[in-house]
């Protein structure tokens, strides 16, 4: 399940788009409404696999409002913080979290934002270029799962 439907979001952000979102887009009513359910839906998906946050909130913030893929990837980091905390916490309550592969994990994390951190203005003036590869990631990750699962 978590493999198509990460499958189809990933196919989805190859087709042409028509624009590519407004920068300045502002939170209103009419786009709230239209969050609920894109919320639900995306919290739904993570509690139920425990995955698949911030894979599918940023489709979702692009569709409910228009927004840049740059802007939704940004607006999405705050729901992953608050998914990972509720998730992690959850985990570290049962006993389960495993010490060094949380260090080892942050370090990795760290070293990939400092790496990746330069390349950022550069792709977001190539938003084509930037769904693209967004679009590969969330593929390429569904195939791993899907691949982890039949193994």
């Amino acid at each position: 399940m978590l493999f198509a439907l990460r499958r189809a979001m990933g196919l989805a952000m190859l087709r042409p788009v028509r624009n590519e979102g407004d920068p300045a887009v502002r939170l209103d009513m009419a786009m709230t409404v239209k969050l609920v359910p894109a919320g639900l839906g995306v919290g739904l998906a993570a509690g139920f696999f425990g995955i698949g946050g911030g894979f599918l909130i940023v489709p979702g913030l692009m569709a409910a409002t228009g927004m840049t893929l740059a802007n939704a990837a940004a607006s999405s980091l705050l729901s992953v913080l608050v998914f990972g905390v509720a998730t992690a916490g959850t985990y570290a309550v049962a006993g389960r979290v495993d010490g060094p592969a949380l260090i080892a994990m942050i370090a990795g994390g760290a070293v990939g934002v400092a790496l990746a951190r330069p390349l950022a203005p550069r792709l977001a003036a190539r938003a084509a270029l930037a769904r693209r590869l967004f679009a590969a990631m969330v593929i390429l990750t569904a195939l791993y799962v899907a691949w982890r699962a039949l193994g």
